[in-house]
């Protein structure tokens, strides 16, 4: 049986680069080369991408691109190239087919949409959701409206623009009288990691504020909720959907902290089936909703006074095996290989 020809683009021109050289390294070593022909595709954090035939570790430890095997590379959107374009020093090409593109591209540039539309301009499978459904997910503005106007429950929030920075003070204080402290401030349109700050008084949130900006010119102010996190990935397509089990992150180290990314996972908690049931029936209503494809973790908190709300849906996680969909994934039946041929066979049949 002939190998999938298999294209893993990593790195990016993001804040979110050394946590896509983190996941690019334990997929890059998940995939078994008994059934994977792999491409490795770089981008530098200046936006050079550059084909990488070298050693995983040096995916890892971030000196990958200055290896002298690498090339400059490029997608054809001509889908009669179906793949890579390499391009030598002296400017000779060659063409590099592939059967799927799985990006572990993190960050605005990776999850918005541009990838993904190049990808379908492509018309090469990919392991990721449609350009609009990125665009959707990407803007935490857009996916509270989208998803309000489907009846699902999401935080309180409130918008901040840049040129509000002119009457920040009555804007501020307009914020008050709708949302109680702590809060948190982020840049709309970015991960959630970045340009993220909680915010107990009138000057942290001006503070917070220009620091979202310098992200994005729109930020979203967001109530602080104390209650449970829960979280569950979704995986297929518009027409057939199948959820892995509920998962607990057991300790909230804060949105901007590192140490969200090793947070105390708890598979199975403990809930009513009213709560379980309502969390499933929701997740697989946002899947649809959305037109998603492939997959996508929901993070949804319990809030202390009873309301179930949908604060992140996620399409490109972490894929370190401590990411939390790997977790829920390996709590679902499913090896870190196996849950990458999952994904993988996802992207190819949907695109089939």
């Amino acid at each position: 049986m002939a190998k999938i020809r298999i294209a893993v683009l990593f790195g990016g021109a993001t804040k979110d680069h050394k946590v896509s050289l983190v996941s690019a390294y334990s997929l890059l070593n998940g995939l078994s080369t008994e059934k994977y022909d792999i491409t490795p595709i770089g981008i530098t954090k200046a936006g050079r991408w550059l084909y990488f035939p070298g050693s995983f570790e040096e995916v890892k430890n971030g000196t990958w691109e200055m290896s002298g095997d690498c090339c400059s590379a490029i997608i054809s959107p001509d889908p009669l190239h179906g793949g890579i374009i390499t391009i030598m020093s002296d400017g000779s090409t060659a063409f590099k087919r592939v059967d799927v593109v799985m990006s572990v591209l993190h960050g605005k540039y990776g999850e918005g949409g541009r990838i993904q539309a190049l990808l379908k301009l492509s018309k090469i499978p990919y392991v990721d959701c449609s350009p609009e459904t990125a665009v959707f997910c990407m803007d935490k503005i857009m996916t509270h409206l989208i998803l309000q106007s489907f009846g699902i429950g999401v935080p309180n929030y409130a918008i901040l623009e840049r040129s509000d920075m002119n009457i920040i003070n009555e804007r501020i204080a307009e914020i008050e009288k709708k949302l109680k402290y702590p809060l948190y401030v982020s840049a709309s349109s970015c991960s959630s990691s970045i340009g993220a700050n909680q915010v107990n008084n009138a000057e942290e949130m001006k503070a917070a504020a220009k620091i979202a900006f310098s992200h994005h010119h729109t930020a979203i102010v967001e109530e602080d909720l104390s209650g449970r996190t829960i979280e569950i990935a979704v995986m297929g397509s518009s027409y057939e959907v199948e959820t892995t089990v509920l998962g607990e992150i057991a300790k909230n180290h804060g949105i901007n902290s590192a140490a969200a990314y090793t947070a105390e996972f708890k598979a199975d908690p403990e809930l009513t089936d009213e709560q379980r049931n309502e969390i499933i029936g929701t997740a697989k209503k946002v899947f649809r909703c959305l037109s998603f494809k492939g997959c996508a973790k929901m993070s949804f908190r319990l809030a202390d006074e009873g309301r179930i709300l949908l604060r992140r849906i996620t399409p490109i996680p972490g894929f370190t095996p401590e990411s939390s969909l790997l977790m829920l994934m390996r709590e679902s039946g499913y090896s870190y290989p196996e849950a990458v041929d999952k994904l993988i066979g996802l992207a190819i049949d949907v695109d089939a």
